[in-house]
């Protein structure tokens, strides 16, 4: 199997740059420049050192390609993510990763997310973590029994270009966070693809995410919309997608 091997790496953020300033930090530090470009996903941000700052990676630093757009109106987590990776795919990343800011990074992920690639094939969702049991998000009942579908979580996600675009992104019914995740990883097992998780020591989510913070919402109340969504959505494949999960769940 032979792969371009040019990562896109999409990394999104809102306000609170000094965290997405240490993850370019760490992906500098441990992330050869080599078919390696980062996307910069400014959502609508209003702090005012975040110019300077995307400058300074840009111009100073000088390692990796470093491609910046700044939203006009706050798109949240799914709607910046879909937008990274058509910047990614237009300079022909065939390999994409969905990494949020406050990710930090220990050493060469990408040497493992390719050995991921050649040992399971194309046709693949890889998290960097895989909730493979049932977590309340992911809970599901059909017919009185309960189950769960399998799902990536949305901190670290990569897969090929083609699936991207076979699964069709982050559904944007969601709006601007939660449940675009377990979404993605339901479309991608009704799709045939395998979850597979990567469980990297080399990659650490430090859950200092700062993307909800641009919305003056009920947190709980958006969440529980976005389930009734969710179920709504599915509720009439749930019985197709459970006879898949086994070999799903097999190798996730």
């Amino acid at each position: 199997m032979k792969f371009m091997n040019k990562i896109g790496i999409v990394v999104p953020f809102y306000n609170k740059w000094q965290l997405t300033h240490q993850c370019l930090m760490s992906l500098h530090k441990h992330i050869p420049p080599d078919n390696v470009e980062i996307i910069l996903i400014n959502d609508a941000s209003t702090d005012q050192e975040i110019a300077g700052g995307v400058h300074f990676w840009q111009k100073k630093v000088q390692n990796h390609k470093i491609r910046y757009k700044k939203n006009e109106d706050n798109l949240g987590f799914g709607g910046s993510m879909n937008l990274g990776a058509k910047i990614a795919m237009k300079y022909d990343a065939d390999i994409l990763v969905f990494l949020s800011n406050d990710v930090s990074v220990y050493g060469d992920f990408t040497k493992e997310l390719l050995s991921t690639f050649v040992e399971n094939g194309e046709n693949i969702l890889i998290g960097g973590e895989v909730i493979n049991y049932p977590a309340g998000w992911n809970e599901i009942e059909i017919g009185g029994k309960k189950s769960f579908v399998v799902y990536p979580n949305g901190w670290f996600i990569s897969c090929k270009s083609e699936v991207w675009e076979r699964l069709g992104g982050f559904d944007p019914r969601y709006g601007k966070y939660d449940y675009e995740d377990v979404d993605l990883g339901t479309t991608a097992i009704q799709e045939g693809c395998s979850i597979i998780a990567l469980n990297s020591q080399l990659i650490e989510h430090r859950h200092q995410g700062s993307s909800i913070e641009a919305l003056k919402v009920d947190r709980m109340a958006h969440t529980k919309k976005n389930r009734e969504v969710y179920l709504a959505k599915w509720a009439d494949k749930f019985s197709e997608i459970l006879e898949r999960l086994e070999d799903v769940r097999s190798g996730a």
